[in-house]
């Protein structure tokens, strides 16, 4: 089976980026009002956010034409400076086997570094810039004004993840273009932190990825070189 981060086109990129149970609503407690609780707390991480550092594990399940499944282990950062977000994300294991990969967005440009081609593709965000930073932004940073712009968004559940109290959003897309990629997205919110600790994102096909984050450092100081690609001497650099 492909990689699920073989890359054909910008489309697939976007819906990889973007980046991502019990359900039972609190006690006593209306699902707008946790909303509003949830999204309040979304807000008020937002203010302060500047980095998060965190383990990934990356699930990308296939239901049709037949079903199969594929896991990936790394590590990813996130950044906002400036107005600007930047990702990196370093994928190192793929069913049990080492395979190496670097996927770094900064600056309106996209890296897939794939050391055993001794190949990196490069994109330009160029007009979708503003859908690349908000689909990576979800859950990481972003204001709740930025997520209602883009999705509905309801609240369908408390649920513990990894020990962790969170609230359970379901998002559904407001634009047909959005909606080509996506016909929903859930995300798990950290009611402590505000910030997403599990994404699962469902595509027309059926097909579906979870994204589950192990917070280790959140609000940190970050090396300079924290998005740049470290390239072997003999790498082909392919411009899409």
């Amino acid at each position: 089976m492909k990689s699920i981060v073989s890359i054909r086109n910008y489309r697939w990129i976007t819906i990889v980026l973007a980046a991502f149970s019990v359900v039972g609503a609190a006690v006593g407690q209306s699902p707008s009002v946790e909303l509003e609780k949830t999204l309040h707390k979304i807000d008020a991480a937002s203010v302060k956010f500047k980095s998060v550092e965190a383990e990934i594990v990356w699930e990308n399940v296939q239901t049709q034409p037949i079903e199969d499944k594929d896991t990936q282990t790394g590590t990813v950062i996130f950044q906002r400076k400036s107005g600007e977000l930047s990702m990196a994300l370093h994928l190192k294991v793929l069913n049990g086997k080492p395979v190496v990969k670097d996927m770094v967005y900064a600056g309106g440009l996209f890296k897939l570094y794939e050391p055993r081609l001794k190949q990196m593709q490069v994109f330009k965000a160029g007009s979708n810039r503003e859908n690349m930073d908000t689909f990576l932004a979800l859950g990481f940073g972003g204001s709740s004004k930025d997520l209602e712009k883009n999705w509905t968004v309801s609240y369908i559940g408390a649920e513990q993840v990894s020990g962790v109290a969170t609230s359970k959003l379901e998002l559904q897309p407001r634009t047909d273009s959005v909606k080509k990629m996506f016909t929903k997205v859930i995300l798990w919110v950290d009611m402590e932190n505000g910030i997403a600790l599990k994404q699962q994102s469902f595509d027309p096909s059926g097909n579906y990825r979870v994204v589950s984050y192990k917070i280790q450092h959140l609000n940190g100081s970050l090396p300079s070189d924290a998005f740049e690609v470290k390239t072997a001497p003999d790498t082909r650099i392919v411009n899409r």
